[in-house]
């Protein structure tokens, strides 16, 4: 009878065990959503620095990408785990002990999700309810009539233009930074902190060492130029192409995520933003080039509506260094685009929409209605900055 009871109170604690271990589940995976703005503020500013801290500090002390690493040999040590349990399936049903090996499966793998959900929503997930850069840098108020569209437009323009004009070309007329990955990245850190303490916009001020990923031709095929791996707090970018045109935004929008902003809304408003206030022309070039072709279609359709003309900016002649830059960038593109379609054609698995699905669906699945469509910073937005603060 006693050794009953006994049984009874192993197979209750179990299940008790699993209760608690889901419940922590769920507490941590439904964490920001029971946050409003004010203490989504309040954990960005003053506790994330602290819990980023540490992981920034180390990853530091590596050149290479850690994320790289623990991907690919993640991906092996998976397939050794999913082997090795499918082995034990047979071995301890053999010998009567299923039960008790699927409990300790059971419970080691809610084990890790909770610290694994735990770790994510620390680093990145709590972010998602900080005010947004419109809020911080209050914009989005005032309506704006065609001239404020075009006086911006002409602004982005010849900032552009200006910007290109001052950056090192390579012997096929495309534009190129001067500096090293290194350099940029600790530009990018300096870049960042200086611009957000200019508008009072707090950020961590924890150095980011973005990391360059040794497999970026193959990542490419993804589409994927930038990643943050909130598990170790490391911003990893794609260099199989530094593109002119978007390099310098892409390295401060991933460092922005380590330094504290989740919203891919948010870090592509500031890291543009940023990249407007750089002395070093290759930065400011990527943030006018961003902000330019973001509004042209828009302002042209409000000059047609309006009976009004705006310059030619697309047959003038210092625009054209741009489109060398913009052609090369094509060319690259579509010689992905080949790879990618070989690669579909011969394993039957298309890596570039796949890449956008997940991108997508961990995108909705933190409460960021649009998904992917949240890269997009709204047209008014730069005309909103450009009104507050440079006009």
């Amino acid at each position: 009878m006693r050794i009953k009871n006994k049984g009874k109170r192993k197979i209750i604690r179990r299940i008790l065990l699993i209760i608690l271990l889901i419940g922590l589940l769920a507490a941590f995976w439904f964490l920001p959503d029971l946050m409003n703005r004010r203490a989504g503020d309040f954990y960005s500013t003053y506790i994330f620095p602290v819990v980023a801290a540490p992981g920034n500090a180390v990853n530091s002390l590596f050149h290479f990408s850690l994320t790289e690493n623990f991907v690919v040999l993640g991906v092996l040590f998976l397939a050794g785990v999913v082997i090795y349990f499918v082995v034990m399936l047979f071995v301890k049903g053999a010998k009567g002990r299923l039960g008790s090996f699927l409990y300790k499966s059971l419970r080691t793998v809610l084990a890790v999700l909770v610290v694994v959900t735990g770790v994510f929503q620390l680093m990145h997930g709590l972010n998602y309810r900080r005010s947004t850069a419109v809020m911080l840098l209050d914009l989005g108020e005032e309506e704006h009539d065609f001239d404020d569209y075009a006086a911006t437009l002409d602004w982005a323009y010849n900032g552009m233009v200006k910007a290109r004009r001052e950056m090192g070309e390579d012997f096929e007329g495309v534009a190129h930074s001067k500096e090293s990955f290194e350099s940029n990245v600790t530009y990018a850190n300096i870049l960042i902190d200086t611009v957000c303490a200019k508008y009072d916009i707090p950020v961590s001020n924890n150095f980011v060492r973005a990391k360059p990923v040794s497999l970026s031709r193959y990542w490419t095929y993804t589409g994927i130029v930038g990643v943050y791996d909130p598990f170790l707090g490391e911003a990893n970018i794609n260099t199989d192409y530094m593109d002119p045109t978007t390099f310098p935004v892409t390295v401060c929008h991933e460092i922005l995520h380590a330094k504290g902003f989740a919203s891919e809304t948010d870090c592509n408003t500031l890291a543009v933003i940023c990249c407007l206030s750089a002395t070093r022309a290759d930065f400011r070039y990527a943030g006018y080039f961003t902000i330019f072709w973001s509004l042209l279609g828009v302002t042209s359709e409000y000059a047609m509506a309006e009976g009004k003309t705006l310059p030619d900016y697309l047959w003038d002649e210092d625009i054209f260094p741009v489109y060398r830059d913009m052609n090369a960038s094509n060319m690259y593109w579509e010689g992905i685009a080949e790879e990618v379609k070989y690669f579909e054609k011969k394993f039957g698995f298309d890596p570039d929409k796949a890449g956008s699905d997940m991108n997508n669906a961990f995108l909705e699945a933190n409460g960021q209605e649009g998904g992917t469509e949240t890269y997009i910073v709204p047209d008014n937005v730069y005309v909103d900055f450009y009104t507050a603060y440079v006009e």
